[in-house]
């Protein structure tokens, strides 16, 4: 069966096994009506072989598009920062925002590690995780062990400045 053959399927019976139960009927809240028709019309345009891997990341993924969503950060006191595009200063609070995973507006040792896994490649040191200590000490300007808001803001303006 195709993905959108076994998830109806998969749907029909478990109503016939609720009907038969005598179950009472299953109410569902607009928001998950919602994340699950996002999710179903995913699938069905994606039609992944390994279903239960493609959900898992589409659902992490979509946790941290909400996250990023709702997560605000102060303005940058960068005057390089605030000198950039509007789509560059968005990117870099993005990748901020995506690494935060705490919220607490600062990365940490744990935080830039993962970082460092994920996006290492786009910087060309996916095989450097053993220096995250020395990029920590190089952009923790104020020394408490970590990146905070200002200074990730500052360290990413400078570096795309180097590349133009």
């Amino acid at each position: 069966l195709g993905t959108a053959a076994r998830l109806h399927h998969y749907t029909a019976t478990m109503a016939d096994v609720g009907s038969q139960r005598g179950a009472h009927p299953i109410v569902v809240s607009p928001e998950l009506q919602q994340v699950l028709r996002e999710y179903t019309k995913a699938v069905m345009r994606d039609r992944p072989e390994d279903v239960l891997s493609y959900s898992r990341d589409w659902f992490i993924e979509k946790t941290h598009e909400q996250r990023i969503g709702e997560y605000e950060l102060p303005e940058s006191n960068s005057d390089k920062y605030n000198a950039l595009s509007g789509e560059l200063k968005r990117k870099i609070a993005v990748s901020f925002k995506r690494y935060d995973v705490n919220c607490d507006r600062a990365i940490n040792s744990l935080e830039l590690r993962q970082l460092l896994r994920g996006a290492g490649k786009l910087f060309g040191f996916e095989n450097e995780l053993d220096e995250a200590p020395q990029l920590l000490d190089l952009l923790d300007v104020d020394g408490n062990h970590e990146i905070s808001w200002q200074e990730w803001s500052h360290a990413c303006a400078v570096y795309i400045e180097d590349l133009l």
